[in-house]
């Protein structure tokens, strides 16, 4: 079926399609004529211009059902990511990490951005950090090998700047905090037996997720420079107001 509602019908049709009828006759899109007087497209991260897993569903579907083909290939990367994550990094049983993977790829928060694709397409990464990291923090007492350590900066750079090509800024945010929440979970967990080691291994993992910080930026640069250029003229340029920045929070009364 055709998903048509809210963000979905009003806001990511209308630019998937103009983004997919350039990338056929290819063209980059830099300027779209048919809003208001004129406006930049490309800068527009959220877009996913240049997101990798966009263009074969743009060229190979017509735009409604790119978006639901698109949905059902990142619930798939969020669901084997998950499984994964529980495989390597907490050695869960088989049937233990595919509860996981059900319950993340397929609950009700990461199902409620269906209609945000982008942000349905960022988080669908999220796992996969935690894959990366594993061979990082497999074992306090032994430092990681070269080998180890190249791919995990190689891998987290690309997971950021998947999310930054996907186009939703604060995806990005909220998979750094949780990656940071976790380490910091992890290094306490093994500082009564890790001795010496564990400063050894914390310092590999800060320079792991500076190094994989300092690759996205580089790698998206394509999409960032052109938005940072577009913030500069935006109409929140100089932030927002108290009650903007904490509506659709999460109040603390939900607590109970």
């Amino acid at each position: 079926l055709i998903l048509a509602r809210g963000d979905t019908f009003l806001y990511f049709y209308p630019y998937w399609q103009v983004a997919a009828d350039a990338l056929r006759v290819g063209r980059i899109p830099l300027w779209n004529p048919d809003i208001f007087m004129g406006a930049p497209f490309l800068a527009n991260s959220q877009v996913g211009f240049f997101y990798p897993l966009n263009w074969p569903v743009w060229l190979l579907l017509r735009t409604p059902y790119a978006v639901s083909a698109s949905i059902l290939i990142h619930l798939f990367i969020a669901g084997s990511g998950t499984y994964w994550a529980g495989r390597r990094t907490l050695n869960l049983s088989h049937a233990a990490a595919l509860v996981a993977a059900t319950s993340f790829a397929l609950g009700g928060y990461l199902t409620a951005q269906v209609e945000h694709i982008n942000q349905l397409q960022g988080l669908a990464w999220l796992p996969w950090f935690f894959v990366s990291l594993a061979p990082v923090v497999a074992s306090p007492d032994v430092a990681p090998s070269g080998r180890a350590i190249a791919r995990s900066i190689l891998l987290i750079g690309t997971l950021f700047a998947l999310q930054l090509l996907a186009g939703h800024t604060q995806t990005a945010f909220i998979s750094g905090v949780a990656v940071a929440l976790w380490l910091v979970v992890h290094v306490v967990q093994n500082m009564p037996r890790a001795g010496a080691g564990r400063y050894r291994q914390l310092a590999w993992l800060v320079i792991v997720l500076a190094a994989g910080v300092a690759l996205a930026a580089m790698l998206a640069a394509v999409q960032l420079l052109p938005t940072l250029e577009l913030t500069g003229f935006s109409s929140r340029q100089g932030g927002l107001s108290l009650n903007e920045v904490l509506s659709f929070s999460w109040h603390p009364i939900h607590l109970t």
